[in-house]
């Protein structure tokens, strides 16, 4: 089956209690992450003339950034339609691999927290379907994270994808909780919820299994749900119709920002780790404070973030807020209990810029308090006012 038509389709979804406001809200809330990578990649850029390569890297990660806030800006038009129930599609020809691996890396946060192990696989040939992109990420995000949270501590996933009969499969399988028989049946339905999380709490809203299955239906698709039981594990199937417009550019399985060089190896003068669950604004801040001249280490969890500081002793931690898990204002009072640590320098990054959100910050034990999306002169003036010095 071919979708031919690039024009928005609209499908009906469950009736669900959503108000335009609670949608507003949520996409507010959502566009702070890209906003903010892209102010930091622009302050990177300026020091980046003469690195071919790491241009590149930075436009291509700024296009990402901007596609993702022209889908939100869609939304907010669409916000009454999605109130009312109503979804719409935008069709395109997708590399499948790639956006599996997309779904993969926006997840990969809350996997790490879990501690579990993922394994990709995907062969090296093109698989590509036709649909809206955005809404198919949605669905490999949903399911790659329910595989999480429905599996105990340092479980194993299982994403793979592959040709199958004229159409593409994907599979997200789990070593998890398990389904019993008797859900199986209704676990696609409005309102079927399953019990025993084990993961952390996800700090994802999720859209839910019976969105997913319209998504796939409406894309010409199916998807089924196997499990052998409790305590068996879950696997998930989606198969989509193969596009026949022919191949389109393979995924690119580095990370294209933790990759990079650093620039000002060989003239570090402090030791920093940076802490944000969000991959992009951690790197990008990582980047920004090498070019002046620091030795960065990143984290993604608070956990990870304790477990660094302590091993490697850094002078500073700049650390964002609003981690899930264990948020920053509780990872400063772990840090403080050590005595150990006397002298550690803890600056605050936050997307909030009121005073009650900063005063709460200061009283749990942060010496420094910055509003996203800072610069690399602001990070310099911070850095001085500690009197650590920075390479021009």
């Amino acid at each position: 089956m071919k979708l031919k038509s690039k024009r928005a389709q609209s499908a009906p979804l469950p009736k669900t209690k959503v108000s335009t406001n609670d949608v507003l809200a949520v996409l507010g809330h959502e566009m702070r992450n890209p906003l903010s990578a892209l102010s930091n990649a622009l302050e990177v850029w300026e020091h980046a003339q003469c690195d071919a390569v790491q241009i590149d890297e930075l436009r291509q990660l700024m296009k990402r950034q901007v596609s993702q806030l022209l889908r939100f800006s869609d939304d907010l038009l669409d916000a009454e339609k999605i109130s009312q129930g109503r979804l719409p599609l935008r069709q395109e020809q997708v590399e499948l691999r790639q956006l599996v691996n997309d779904a993969c890396e926006e997840i990969r946060p809350f996997i790490d927290r879990c501690g579990h192990a993922l394994t990709v696989t995907m062969g090296s040939e093109s698989i590509a379907v036709q649909g809206d992109r955005s809404r198919l990420l949605q669905v490999f995000a949903n399911l790659i994270q329910n595989a999480a949270k429905f599996t105990a501590r340092q479980g194993s996933l299982r994403v793979s994808v592959e040709p199958q009969d004229g159409m593409a499969a994907v599979r997200v399988k789990d070593n998890g909780h398990g389904i019993d028989e008797q859900m199986l049946s209704t676990i696609f339905e409005s309102n079927t919820q399953l019990n025993g999380t084990y993961g952390p709490e996800n700090d994802g809203l999720g859209i839910g299994l019976r969105l997913v299955k319209t998504i796939v239906e409406l894309h010409g698709g199916s998807v089924v749900a196997r499990s052998a039981g409790p305590g068996q594990g879950s696997e998930f199937t989606v198969l989509l119709p193969l596009s026949n417009d022919g191949p389109v550019s393979a995924p690119t399985t580095t990370d294209p920002i933790a990759s990079v060089s650093d620039n000002g190896a060989g003239s570090t003068t402090h030791r920093i780790v940076v802490v944000d669950d969000c991959r992009s604004n951690r790197e990008l801040l990582a980047r920004m404070l090498r070019m002046v001249g620091q030795s960065v280490m990143v984290a993604s969890t608070g956990e990870m973030a304790i477990d660094m500081v302590l091993e490697e002793r850094p002078e500073v931690v700049f650390l964002d807020l609003a981690m899930p898990g264990i948020d920053g204002c509780e990872v400063v009072r772990r840090l403080r209990s050590h005595r150990e640590l006397e002298g550690l320098i803890l600056i605050a990054l936050s997307g909030s810029g009121d005073e009650h959100t900063k005063d709460k910050a200061i009283a749990a034990g942060f010496d420094a308090y910055l509003v996203k999306p800072t610069s690399v002169d602001e990070l310099v003036t911070t850095l001085a006012g500690f009197g650590l010095k920075t390479r021009e």
